[in-house]
């Protein structure tokens, strides 16, 4: 990831005729040089101008360069309007060059930017074909014609989708990441943290910006992470949904599928195969069973023959009463079954208000113990056992007891709560499972009950029937047995389809815990620990270098949490003087560029600074920032530093380092014949 300015051409029609400037660029580092409102900013602006990066400084749709190069320039005492001006600018990649234009006044759409694939300026005696692209516009960054994608590839950025505060997603876009690269003097030294724009509604953004610029794994893990926590809250929705559904199933034949894990698990099926059990009275019988002694009892009935009714007559009155005696016995049952399941559910009702009274406390008292670390004494009251004066124990007994016994600290009663909390939330789902079966159970004598008025219903038919009719009772009980059969059989088989798909939840659970375990346990991996920990020591360097003396330097950390310098988890700002949070600046940016040197990272190897020695910076401090900076040369790194200061101190600063130098004398932008 490099990008490399080579060549800016600002050019200014005017009344008097045509003004401007020419400036080569070389690596390393370049130094800018002339007096205070001579126009050194207004070549930066116009670098970011000509890039189409001025949203970096704000959300206005305003040209960020001065009157000079919009309205009027002032010459030799002589103010003259300006009628047309351009920017171009040449830069590189390492390997290709791409030459822009882009309009700053004229009939040409500011948000149309000019494209040649070639070193238009610096080789002049070349042709190339243009292509035109939009900027600053919908789509610029993210379309084919837009030149932000373009110069995102130009660059090798494959930028991001982020999160935003509207639960949505959108770009990382370019102008977010480049105030780590580009210092411009008029608000880019005021606040190391707080220089990012955030019209683009991007949540963390420092945070994700950081990441991207220095490559780190921290974002891919944090959404890796949440994926993955998708994935198991999905994969726990599923599982408790079949189960769900194998209730739903079973409910008509009151059975219940027992042994099935509440809660995902990574091997399928558990040692404790799940068995259909259905109720009968108030026992539980496997399925399989059942549909066994059904059939069992069919086959017997198929090979009689069917009686008439003068044959069981006898037998009929006889199971008639028999029927209706223990239809009164089963009633019984289902009203003292009932008065257990009303009893069960009315226990669970007084849990569930209890959860919500130890809820209700436990808030409190959490307050109260938050008021009381502030150093509040509204907890101190004389009823909680103690006095606020004396410490002493108070007892509202004129007899005093043998022993007195200590009340519980805040911190104590607090924990307390929350274990008499986790007691009674277990005891809600066990007993909300057991009102589940006694609710199966009741209606698995229901249905007996029903079964018996249907046997009483037949034989009352049979009996009122021809003496030669087939006996009713025995049509029915056969017709009866082979549906009950269909329908349990059904349920079996529906019931082990879904059985069957607990086998595929279980290898994606198995799946996802694997995941989740090679995961990093904090939010950055190992190389992101190695980066932070370079960034920190170089940064740590570059301080001592710089003669900072507000603090010790080794004290202040790059924190893991917001990437930025603190102190004992403190922000800086406020603590030191002026002139050595400028030195912080110099050393974290430098220390960002410095960074991508030993490790894979997507910094451009690029930094631009408008008039670094902010706060009057001491000269051995700008003497020992421009030598580290010179070192950019070594690794074809680009830092291009504009500056006033005066021509004999700086060039005591420049010394024997390695430089490029380009000193104007009077205004920069002058006629150009």
């Amino acid at each position: 990831m490099t990008l490399q300015i080579r060549h800016l051409n600002l050019r200014i029609v005017t009344s008097r005729g045509l003004f401007g400037v020419e400036i080569p660029f070389e690596t390393g580092l370049f130094v800018l040089h002339a007096d205070n409102t001579s126009g050194k900013s207004t070549c930066l602006q116009s670098i970011l101008y000509a890039l189409g990066l001025e949203g970096m400084m704000g959300p206005s749709q305003q040209i960020p360069l001065p009157p000079v190069a919009t309205d009027f320039l002032e010459y030799e005492g002589t103010t003259y309007e300006v009628l047309e001006s351009e920017v171009l600018l040449e830069i590189s990649n390492g390997t290709d060059i791409l030459t822009v234009r882009r309009q700053i006044k004229g009939n040409q759409n500011r948000h149309l930017v000019n494209v040649w694939e070639g070193a238009m300026l610096s080789q002049t005696s070349n042709s190339y074909m243009s292509r035109d692209y939009i900027v600053r516009e919908s789509g610029g960054a993210s379309r084919e014609v837009g030149f932000h994608r373009l110069l995102a590839e130009f660059m090798g950025w494959q930028l991001p989708n982020v999160p935003t505060y509207n639960e949505d997603e959108t770009l990382l876009y370019m102008e977010t990441l480049f105030p780590f690269m580009f210092v411009e003097q008029k608000h880019g030294w005021t606040n190391l943290r707080n220089r990012l724009p955030t019209y683009f509604k991007i949540k963390d953004l420092n945070r994700r910006v950081f990441e991207y610029l220095l490559d780190l794994d921290a974002q891919e893990i944090a959404t890796q992470k949440v994926i993955l926590k998708q994935q198991e809250s999905t994969i726990k929705s599923n599982w408790s949904a079949k189960i769900n559904e194998c209730s739903r199933l079973t409910e008509p034949i009151n059975a219940v599928v027992n042994n099935i894990p509440s809660q995902p698990v990574s091997n399928w099926p558990p040692s404790v195969q799940p068995r259909i059990m259905v109720s009968h009275e108030n026992d539980w019988i496997d399925l399989s069973q059942v549909i066994i002694d059904l059939e069992t009892r069919l086959q017997v009935l198929e090979i009689q023959e069917i009686p008439n009714v003068e044959q069981v007559t006898e037998s009929a009155q006889q199971e008639l009463q028999e029927k209706q005696e223990e239809l009164l016995d089963i009633e019984t049952k289902i009203k003292l079954k009932f008065e257990k399941v009303e009893s069960q559910a009315s226990q669970i009702s007084e849990i569930q208000d209890r959860i919500s009274s130890l809820q209700e406390e436990l808030s409190k008292n959490s307050d109260l113990r938050r008021l009381s670390d502030l150093g509040s004494a509204q907890s101190l009251q004389s009823n909680s056992g103690t006095c606020p004066t004396c410490n002493q124990n108070i007892s509202d007994s004129l007899i005093s007891p043998q022993d007195i016994s200590e009340p519980m600290t805040i911190d104590q009663k607090v924990e307390f709560i929350r274990e008499q909390l986790k007691i009674f939330e277990a005891m809600y789902h066990s007993e909300v499972r057991n009102l589940e079966i006694q609710r199966r159970q009741l209606n698995g004598i229901k249905s007996y009950a029903t079964e018996i008025r249907e046997d009483i219903r037949s034989l009352k038919t049979t009996l009122t029937s021809r003496n030669d009719s087939p006996s009713y009772s025995a049509i029915e009980e056969r017709i009866r047995l082979t549906e009950r059969i269909r329908h349990m059989k059904l349920i079996r088989d529906q019931v082990d389809v879904l059985l069957g798909g607990f086998s595929v939840l279980s290898e994606e659970w198995h799946e996802v815990k694997m995941s989740l375990a090679n995961l990093p346990k904090g939010i950055l991996s190992e190389e992101d620990n190695a980066k932070l920990a370079d960034l920190e020591q170089l940064f740590q360097q570059q301080l001592q270098e710089y003669g900072f003396g507000s603090l010790n330097s080794s004290d202040i950390k790059i924190s893991p949490n917001s990437y930025f310098p603190e102190y004992e988890g403190f922000d800086l700002q406020f603590d030191l003087s002026a002139s050595d949070y400028i030195r912080i600046f110099w050393a974290y940016l430098l220390g960002l560029l410095e960074v991508s040197r030993t490790h894979q990272t997507n910094h451009l190897g690029l930094l631009v600074l408008d008039e670094p020695r902010q706060q009057s910076a001491g000269e051995a401090s700008i003497k020992a920032f421009l030598s580290r900076a010179s070192r950019s040369q070594e690794y074809n790194q680009q830092v291009i530093i504009a500056t006033s200061e005066s021509r004999a101190v700086l060039e005591q600063y420049l010394g024997d380092i390695p430089h490029t130098y380009r000193r104007f004398d009077g205004r920069i932008i002058s006629p150009i014949s």
